[in-house]
């Protein structure tokens, strides 16, 4: 698990060979997930208030969760919205165009490819439909 901060926000990754036992559609698994992860940033980013959570589920990545904490007036509650994308589309940004890579797409002066874990990049995860539908595909 990987996690990035930026002020009160937080990119958690997650990659598939650690969230092998997560099933998203048990209630009682996913709760004590998100309880665990939650009091996890608790205790080491000191979050707390109102948070708003969108997990980006991919069968060949893992998962992408974003938190955006807002603060509340109680120091020890935390509140969660949680929104799932699942089977959602990542993309990797590639520099290159090998022959082994299929479906890559051109859009804005940039080459991406569907998520392949070969490929150390960066990864899109939001914006995927734009570069699809607006961009041109090379092969």
């Amino acid at each position: 698990m990987i996690i990035k901060r930026n002020d009160n926000n937080y990119i958690i990754f997650l990659y598939k060979e650690e969230d092998e036992n997560i099933d998203f559609f048990n209630y009682e698994l996913i709760t004590n997930f998100f309880k665990n992860l939650l009091f996890y940033l608790k205790m080491k980013y000191k979050i707390c208030g109102l948070c708003y959570i969108d997990v980006y589920v991919n069968n060949n990545f893992g998962m992408i969760i974003e938190i955006d904490n807002i603060y509340g007036e109680d120091n020890n509650v935390i509140n969660s919205k949680i929104k799932f994308h699942i089977n959602s589309i990542f993309l990797c940004e590639i520099d290159y165009t090998d022959d082994y890579i299929k479906d890559i797409y051109y859009y804005e002066g940039k080459y991406y490819t569907h998520y392949n874990y070969e490929i150390d990049s960066n990864i899109i995860y939001k914006d995927y439909l734009k570069i699809i539908k607006n961009g041109v595909k090379i092969k």
